[in-house]
């Protein structure tokens, strides 16, 4: 029996369709134009996530039904408290539901950390909608929202240090007489800063310390402060060493301010309060003028950039607001998650219609080709095939094909594969070829197949299988190689001369003793 097989670890949750396919061609790895593959999608509209999500602090899902406090540390990502502060979508609200990050009360925490390593080899795709808004403190709104990367080859199981270092960088807490250094998230590769107000912007409370260079507005405290309405871009770091400043969306990149955003409109929304007894529809709704759509992108390497786009939904559609080379060296793989917080200013922090994909497709599915007898094969008899593909994703593939070069009609049990480890994450398809005369004279059959899913953004190892073909039209045994031609003397002929030369050599011996 001969497999082809290989193996791609890489959990995802995929959502899409697979065109029709018609005649098997040669196959190739299919793409889907202008798309890489899916690799998460999570709305945060239901009364549950992905559980690849953990939250922290005050980290919950709308959608979910209220229920007791959260605590302060790493958490299942569930349901909300009960008391909440603030204009915040109401408890229960699925299919209208949110990740909110914190309410509107002071000194919350929240982050959402998602602890699964994903493939940074063919680049990567981030999209989430963010809203900031709704502040007690309308004249000075709460700090932002991070979206930040670490290195996958570490744990994700905390986020770093909240208020101005946005849950990303360190900080020494300023206004205290001996306070403690607090340190920026594990392994930091990359911390995207959605800065409302303004401090992730500088270096005070220590952030990107021990960096070589420093933010434009160094380690001085401004009010009010430096970076307000900027996305603010930070890099490596671990512990309390790194998480340098690396750019910023200001035309002012000089040490002397101010430092005006080039941003073309509010990363703050303008949602100030919910009617009494909105439901969750009607908050979903009035929330739609505070949502801005944040895509990330990260290139493949080689000399990756990256590049943050931002729509304001004011008619103008996403804009690049950032474009920068990627800090070296890009991690093999990436965990990612988001912060938010509050202190002695406020505001609602919401995330919704998350979607991570990789640049270009990757192979997300496992396929194992399957002949069925280990023999040579005769002209007119038919091989039998198996095909076993195999989900290594963490959610639902729907819509499933396997392509066979050869083999234009495949028979499969099912077209949806479950998520890895649950029941239904393998289907198996059969296929039949006909051995031909042409088979027969090249000795051999050879094909292999491919399956793709998601539209094509999803493709599987290809898996070949050759068997052999026996000459002369006459199927061989089991294990059999096919029969060579004789071109040496036959069985018989050869016993008689073994035995022809057995008695010269007896009678040679004879002679020679008599001549001693």
């Amino acid at each position: 029996m001969q497999i082809s097989r290989l193996r791609f670890g890489v959990p995802v949750v995929l959502l899409a369709a697979f065109a029709a396919l018609g005649p098997p061609p040669a196959p190739v790895a299919a793409q889907a134009a202008g798309g890489g593959t899916l690799l998460v999608a999570e709305p945060f509209t239901g009364a549950a996530a992905d559980p690849r999500f953990q939250g922290f602090g005050s980290a919950c899902l709308t959608g979910a039904p209220a229920a007791g406090g959260l605590g302060d540390g790493l958490h299942p990502l569930a349901a909300c408290g009960a008391d909440r502060v603030g204009p915040v979508p109401p408890a229960g609200g699925a299919p209208f539901g949110f990740l909110e990050l914190t309410d509107a009360a002071n000194d919350q925490a929240g982050a959402v950390l998602f602890d699964q390593a994903l493939p940074a080899v063919e680049g990567l795709e981030v999209t989430f909608d963010q809203y900031q808004y709704g502040s007690t403190t309308p004249d000075a709104p709460a700090d932002g929202i991070s979206f930040f990367l670490v290195d996958g080859a570490g744990g994700l199981s905390a986020p770093g240090a909240f208020g101005g270092s946005l849950g990303y960088a360190q900080k020494e807490p300023g206004f205290t007489a001996d306070p403690p250094f607090i340190p920026g998230v594990d392994n930091g590769y990359l911390g995207i800063g959605l800065d409302v107000l303004g401090n992730y912007f500088g270096d005070w409370e220590r952030r990107g310390d021990g960096c070589a260079t420093p933010s434009p507005s160094g380690t001085a405290f401004y009010v009010p402060a430096p970076g307000e309405n900027m996305v603010t871009v930070r890099g490596p770091g671990d512990g309390t060493e790194g998480y340098c400043f690396l750019t910023a969306t200001t035309d002012n990149l000089t040490s002397t301010g101010p430092w005006n955003s080039t941003l073309p409109g509010e990363l703050h929304g303008p949602l100030t309060a919910l009617p009494p007894g909105a439901d969750a529809e009607e908050a979903a709704a009035l929330l739609e003028p505070s949502k801005r759509t944040v895509t990330v992108r990260i290139s493949p390497a080689p000399a990756p950039h990256v590049t943050v786009d931002v729509d304001f939904h004011d008619g103008a559609g996403p804009v690049q607001v950032i474009d920068f080379p990627a800090p070296e060296p890009v991690p093999e793989t990436y965990k990612f998650g988001f912060a938010a917080s509050t202190g002695l200013f406020t505001d609602v922090h919401l995330i919704g219609g998350l979607t991570v994909r990789s640049e270009r497709p990757l192979p997300m599915l496992e396929l194992v080709k399957e002949a069925g007898a280990e023999r040579a094969y005769a002209p007119g008899e038919t091989v039998e095939y198996t095909y076993t593909l195999r989900n290594t994703t963490g959610v639902t593939v729907p819509d499933v094909a396997v392509v066979d070069d050869r083999i234009a009609d495949l028979d499969c049990e099912a077209t949806t594969l479950a998520p890895a480890g649950a029941e239904g994450d393998t289907v198996t398809c059969t296929g039949a070829y006909p051995v031909t005369d042409a088979d027969a004279e090249a000795g051999e059959v050879t094909n292999t197949a491919e399956a793709t899913g998601d539209g094509g953004r999803v493709v599987s190892n290809a898996a070949s299988v050759t068997v052999a073909v026996a000459p002369g039209g006459e199927p061989g045994e089991p294990g059999e190689e096919p029969g060579l031609a004789e071109t040496g003397p036959s069985p018989a002929a050869a016993a008689l001369l073994a035995l022809a030369l057995a008695a010269a050599g007896l009678a040679l011996l004879r002679s020679t003793r008599r001549a001693a």
